[in-house]
């Protein structure tokens, strides 16, 4: 059997690039590429905000520094579209990485997804301008003023219960031990680090779950923000936009069926539900 650990086997940057090339096969093997699984959606879930940002009516400001919004609904639409251009990518590179064995790092970037949108749901729900000019200008603030309300709060607020899983994320991004938890094996007393990049299904899966209910909480909440999309949708788009959203909303069911699944479901199913 290969041996996987870190203090039994040395490593170079040569070693690991052959890893990923290899994870990566075994990854979209497992959760199906081309077979309509999670390799498909998790891209095809990012094409439909892509291309949904294309079809709002382009409304926007540019140049914030400059303009006043026309009423809150008008920040609103401000503030998630550079949100939505911005997760574009964080979507993609979360992808990248759990592709190639990277399930801690691509942890960091669920916890950065997940914080964010829980922001924009909140500032959604307070429907308060003030809000959305320092949700922009974060630590800088305004003229002494800044964007107070604790991400506790907000968590509480939007999706009660979720703020406890979302502690995880932030202590695998902070280097605690539950960074290596994702990469280690518990033996008896000891704790065994891999060697490098090894493709591990119970630990992708902790990432994917994650990121495939924050990927529909998206798209739900981006066509509720934009419902021009909805009549201006192709029939291309409506045809990807019924499949892609079809196979998540599975996956939720799959997931509230699970007994280990079941807290973390009721917690999260708020931040999709709007």
């Amino acid at each position: 059997m290969e041996n996987h650990y870190m203090e039994d086997n040395w490593l170079s940057v040569k070693h690991i690039e052959q890893q990923e090339l290899a994870t990566q096969i075994k990854t979209e093997d497992f959760f199906g590429k081309g077979k309509a699984g999670f390799c498909d959606y998790a891209l095809d879930g990012i094409d439909l905000i892509i291309h949904g940002l294309y079809l709002r009516d382009n409304d926007e400001f540019i140049d914030k520094d400059k303009v006043k919004y026309n009423g809150f609904k008008h920040a609103l639409r401000t503030f998630s579209y550079y949100h939505f251009y911005r997760i574009i990518y964080t979507f993609k590179a979360a992808y990248n990485l759990l592709l190639q064995g990277y399930c801690t790092e691509s942890a960091y970037l669920m916890r950065h997804i997940v914080e964010t949108f829980v922001r924009l749901r909140y500032i959604a729900k307070e429907e308060t301008i003030d809000l959305v000019d320092l949700a922009f200008a974060g630590h800088r603030g305004i003229k002494g003023k800044k964007f107070k309300i604790r991400y506790k709060e907000q968590f509480n607020d939007i999706a009660p219960g979720l703020y406890h899983y979302y502690q995880l994320l932030c202590d695998i991004a902070h280097g605690s031990i539950a960074s290596h938890m994702l990469k280690s094996d518990i033996l008896g007393e000891k704790t065994k680090l891999d060697t490098g990049i090894v493709f591990r299904a119970t630990e992708s899966s902790f990432v994917l779950n994650q990121y495939s209910i924050y990927l529909l909480a998206h798209i739900e909440f981006m066509i509720w923000v934009f419902p021009e999309i909805r009549k201006k949708m192709s029939e291309e788009y409506a045809e990807k936009y019924h499949e892609t959203l079809t196979s998540l909303w599975r996956l939720m069911k799959e997931i509230s069926e699970r007994d280990g699944n079941k807290k973390w479901y009721d917690a999260v199913q708020h931040l999709v539900r709007i």
